[in-house]
């Protein structure tokens, strides 16, 4: 019997994908057979350093990549809950023998997406030339058939050299720490999505982000106080007390109308004695 050229063609990309990876990456490969989990391989980056004269590599961040030998658009159907769970950055490859290469597209506004519109019906994955993507133009706002796209990141090449490995890894880290934050502001539930490395943000509104705003709030005052107390404790010179009572005067116009959970009012109250303690500790040395 014959064998299937696809078949080879497919084994060979995904040999030439694993051989590329392993310059930058640990790589693990799931079993495609009985545990088809949706992505060819699970990758962690790698560091080199020099340490008493030897090579070592130190594990930086990890992400999931699905192998493809074509930047034709492909259906994700199948794969939908299994991306809106998925706790790593998904990227997707694409092979190319021509020039032993392998073009690494970014999966980044998956978390954004599933947070608008959730599960959708169907999915298109759509590799993009284009680096720089709004998102805005990202994907469609249409829950029965939804196309994301994957904006390029990087092309590995057999032939890179040392500096040009360092320098795609740092692409590939940096792009991982910002996708790693916005699956983990997604599984938080607070929806304040990272868009590049310099600051900029996405936060988005809705049935998700409307049930747990006030708890984030919250949490987020009671960060404040705790800090303020730090402060108070032990840089006493950076303590601000104009910054406080703004800050109280906020908190004691928000719990006229809402208890606030135990956490926040224990933190407040604490702080508070404090500075009593602290004012009338004053007054007793004038």
């Amino acid at each position: 019997m014959a064998h299937l050229q696809t078949f080879r063609t497919g084994w060979e990309n995904e040999h030439l994908a694993s051989y590329l990876l392993s310059k930058i990456s640990f790589i693990a490969n799931p079993i495609t057979i009985a545990d088809d989990i949706g992505v060819d391989f699970l990758c962690t980056l790698f560091e080199p350093r020099v340490i008493d004269n030897r090579k070592q590599l130190f594990p930086l961040r990890s992400f999931a990549i699905q192998i493809k030998s074509s930047q034709s658009s492909f259906t994700a159907d199948n794969r939908i809950e299994y991306l809106n769970q998925l706790e790593l950055p998904f990227f997707v490859g694409i092979v190319q023998q021509s020039d032993l290469s392998l073009s690494v597209y970014s999966g980044q506004f998956l978390p954004m997406m599933f947070t608008e519109i959730g599960l959708p019906q169907r999915l298109m994955l759509c590799p993009i030339e284009e680096e720089d993507l709004p998102v805005g133009a990202a994907y469609t706002r249409n829950r029965k058939s939804c196309e994301l796209k994957l904006p390029f990141l990087v092309k590995l090449r057999a032939e890179d050299k040392l500096d040009q490995l360092d320098s795609k890894t740092k692409i590939l880290d940096q792009r991982c720490t910002r996708m790693h934050a916005n699956i983990s502001t997604k599984t938080a539930q607070e929806y304040i999505y990272r868009l590049d490395d310099s600051g900029g943000v996405q936060i988005q509104a809705g049935p998700g982000s409307a049930k747990t705003f006030r708890r984030n709030l919250y949490l987020r005052l009671a960060e404040l106080f705790y800090n303020l107390e730090w402060l108070l404790d032990n840089a006493p010179a950076d303590f601000n007390r104009a910054e406080y009572e703004l800050y109280d005067e906020f908190y004691k116009k928000l719990t006229d109308r809402i208890l606030p959970p135990p956490l926040l009012h224990q933190i407040v109250d604490r702080l508070r004695q404090k500075l009593t303690a602290q004012t009338i500790a004053g007054c007793k040395r004038i």
